[in-house]
């Protein structure tokens, strides 16, 4: 009769097979330690030197905070928008929504690239996004210029100080995908400054 194949392995000295009931040799992971998967050898492979990813994590962190704070807004605006303006800006609060996510989504990877985690808990948007409390209930379509842009504009201005932050810490990624979303921002409040003119 054949006997198992674990049974034939342990017999012709195969260590690498588990014995029922033996516990985990001393630098080997248990069962409860697999889904650990952190390896300190890989924190070589981070592409900026440790002592100046904080500064930069800084700015991307309250990048990403604020514009999650901003597709909040946009979604707030464009759901409750009211007034002969309602078409034209519902449409494009929308797209600036859009915009908002996919930057706060590249800005967080960026924090991650660097090694350090992001933060967009609701909890973190409220607590660090320093832009006023947001109206609540329906808004006029002035209402809607007014605030958006003042808050668009409000962040446009701090992300334009971070490109050269991060420039100035030797981060030219994160600088040029500041730059970027600076565009971005500027195009937005000159075309809701448009409508006010």
């Amino acid at each position: 009769m054949a006997q198992p194949v674990l049974a034939q392995n342990r017999r012709a000295g195969d260590t690498n097979q588990p014995r029922a009931g033996a516990t985990t040799e001393p630098g080997t992971p248990s069962g409860s330690q697999l889904g650990n998967y952190r390896n300190e050898r890989a924190d070589a492979w981070i592409p900026l030197e440790q002592e100046k990813r904080q500064a930069i994590n800084a700015d991307l962190q309250a990048t990403v905070v604020e514009l999650l704070e901003l597709f909040h807004d946009a979604k707030q605006s464009h759901w409750n928008l009211r007034g002969p303006l309602y078409l034209p800006l519902h449409e494009q609060l929308q797209e600036y929504a859009d915009t908002y996510r996919k930057y706060a989504d590249l800005l967080a990877e960026r924090q991650l690239q660097i090694g350090i985690p992001t933060d967009g808990r609701t909890s973190t948007i409220v607590e660090t996004a320093n832009l006023p409390k947001f109206p609540a209930g329906f808004l006029s379509d002035r209402q809607v210029l007014d605030i958006m842009t003042e808050r668009i504009f409000t962040i446009a201005k701090r992300v334009r100080s971070r490109v050269e932050s991060t420039a100035k810490n030797g981060d030219e990624v994160t600088s040029n995908k500041f730059q970027d979303l600076s565009y971005e921002l500027d195009k937005q409040v000159w075309q809701f400054r448009v409508h006010m003119q």
